[in-house]
């Protein structure tokens, strides 16, 4: 009860600006450059691979550049696995 009371005093006495306009936001070549290139960070490439024939995919590792995942499939391919390289923007995703 007493929560609540002060919840309520402190909400009427805080000042309360309205705005019928909403902020505009100009966004520049420079914005979208970065915008761009935080999200081309963000990106994982993950390694699958497998046993010829088996139907179980195991995780080989996880990569930051996609020429390193596919350097990695390559070689285990070479060691006679199947592989695959699925691109990941779940992890770590920061923004909106």
């Amino acid at each position: 009860m007493l929560l609540s009371v002060v919840c309520t005093t402190l909400a009427a006495t805080l000042p309360f600006n309205a705005s019928a306009a909403s902020p505009q936001v100009q966004l520049t070549s420079e914005t979208n450059l970065t915008l761009a290139q935080y999200r081309r960070n963000d990106r994982q490439f993950s390694v699958y691979y497998r046993n010829r024939g088996a139907q179980q995919w195991n995780l080989e590792n996880t990569y930051a550049n996609r020429q390193q995942a596919q350097r990695a499939a390559r070689r285990l391919e070479r060691r006679g696995y199947n592989t695959y390289v699925q691109l990941s923007r779940e992890v770590g995703r920061r923004y909106g």
